[in-house]
């Protein structure tokens, strides 16, 4: 393992995979309209790093056809186990799901028309997202495709306000960022991509305002749920008020009166010079 690799912030849990599989659901929109914009062929060969469950893995099977090969690379013992039970059970021959760090891949250089990252930077520290960029850089074949989507909380707010929310939010954010992450990485993707030497960098945001029933609409609640342990442990606050807080702000995200202003969801490509 490269001495930059840093845990995963969110942990392997059970509750943490079966989180990512619901947010890649309620991404699929955002992803498919990302993935209309790069040069995708039939026959194509593509990365996705960091691909957790499921990732865009499916989409990107879909776009590349039969002849095509889609590679998945996961650092999570547990999330490779349930990625490949879901590729056999979606019958998607054409993708591969290698356990490798995402650091050191292992997979041949200039080789792959699009190797692709969705929320991974946004758990990096920034010397190991220079890396990470660096190596999806050095696979990509010359003239092919370098794409990243992440989050921006910049936009993320619930009206009317609740004070469970505002609570939830700051133990949430503080522990996140205790750990390493950044809620606010989005607005840096095309300086990052531009900084390894990516051209033609392009960037969209997308925004959604989630209703009730969508995954995103209650995805404050599902990433405590994963870092509970690390919340509790750090003293911010009991196991009860916790309770208390996600069960009154359940309520208020129930009601279809309560407006939810997702985040940002960034997403920029770039071309590796030919």
């Amino acid at each position: 393992m490269s001495s930059l690799s840093v845990p995963y912030v969110l942990g392997g849990t059970l509750t943490e995979q079966q989180r990512l599989i619901l947010q890649a659901r309620g991404l699929e929109a955002h992803a498919r309209a990302l993935l209309d914009q790069l040069p995708i062929e039939p026959g194509a060969r593509i990365v996705d790093v960091g691909c957790g469950p499921i990732g865009v893995m499916d989409l990107m099977s879909e776009r590349v056809g039969p002849d095509g090969v889609v590679v998945g690379i996961e650092r999570e013992p547990r999330f490779v186990d349930m990625a490949r039970s879901e590729l056999k059970q979606r019958g998607l021959r054409n993708v591969e799901v290698v356990h490798a760090d995402a650091l050191r891949t292992g997979l041949e250089k200039n080789a792959f028309d699009l190797v692709h990252a969705r929320l991974v930077l946004i758990n990096l520290p920034t010397a190991t997202q220079r890396a990470l960029l660096t190596e999806m850089l050095a696979l990509v074949r010359p003239g092919g495709t370098i794409a990243l989507q992440e989050y921006d909380a910049i936009s993320y707010a619930c009206h009317p306000e609740h004070p469970s929310w505002n609570v939830l939010l700051t133990i949430y954010n503080e522990a996140f960022h205790t750990a390493g992450g950044n809620e606010y990485v989005g607005r840096s993707l095309a300086s990052l991509l531009r900084s390894i030497g990516a051209q033609d960098v392009e960037v969209l945001a997308r925004v959604g305002f989630p209703k009730v029933g969508d995954y995103q609409r209650t995805h404050l609640l599902s990433l405590i749920s994963s870092m509970r342990d690390r919340i509790l442990a750090s003293g911010r606050t009991s196991d009860v008020v916790l309770k208390e807080h996600m069960d009154t702000l359940s309520a208020h995200l129930s009601d279809p009166a309560t407006t939810l202003v997702d985040k940002l969801l960034i997403q920029a490509w770039g071309r590796k010079p030919a």
